[in-house]
């Protein structure tokens, strides 16, 4: 049964069965786009038609962590302005975890702490973070993909501002306990995909992630 599973989940093509017949960059400033003409393998045995598809480039992926205090049931939040939420009817600023890209050849575990001493102020060793997933916000278009972890950390000395000046960042920073937040998501206040997607598998898997970090 569970081999039958696996397979159902198991991938039935790959990069290569990609064809990339042009590549071309359209734009390059904050952010990039690309433009490529591709075929792909279809699942009926075909080759599908040459189209055309923009994709919108960070060139370079992210990190997401969820900073977790075991001990109180805590989380850390942080709250930003973002400009693609510029229309949004409450406010574009979103409250969110913390986020970040990652640098060069750092990996993932690197940026990620990295990205909670910038702008939460709290300090980890590697063997505090659980890396529970990867994910693509919208691969329709866009090609950047989140490395996700939550953080064993403790939050009793937590500030109330963070980010770095010379990247532009004004941040909120505050406390809040999980099931909390999840209702938040509930009523609107968090609308950030990736926040909503950390805090629902940490109140799924609490005791997994609790018993992982003791």
């Amino acid at each position: 049964m569970a081999n039958n599973t696996d397979n159902l989940f198991k991938h039935r093509f790959n990069k290569k069965n990609v064809m990339v017949h042009k590549k071309e960059r359209l734009f390059k400033q904050y952010f990039a786009i690309d433009a490529y003409d591709v075929s792909y393998s279809r699942f009926d045995g075909t080759e599908s038609k040459v189209f055309r598809r923009e994709v919108f480039e960070r060139d370079a992926d992210a990190v997401a962590v969820l900073a977790y205090d075991v001990k109180t049931d805590e989380i850390a939040l942080i709250e930003q302005f973002r400009i693609g939420a510029l229309n949004d009817s409450d406010s574009p600023w979103l409250i969110e975890i913390v986020a970040g890209m990652i640098d060069g050849n750092e990996r993932p575990e690197i940026s990620a702490i990295r990205e909670l001493k910038e702008e939460i102020g709290v300090s980890i060793s590697e063997d505090k973070l659980l890396r529970i997933c990867e994910e693509y916000a919208t691969p329709g278009g866009a090609s950047e993909k989140t490395t996700v972890f939550i953080a064993n950390t403790d939050l009793s000395g937590l500030g109330n501002h963070g980010g770095l000046d010379v990247e532009g960042e004004d941040i909120r920073v505050f406390k809040a306990p999980l099931t909390e937040a999840y209702k938040q998501i509930g009523l609107g206040r968090i609308k950030n995909a990736v926040t909503i997607l950390a805090i629902q598998y940490l109140l799924i898997e609490k005791e997994k992630v609790k018993q992982i970090f003791r």
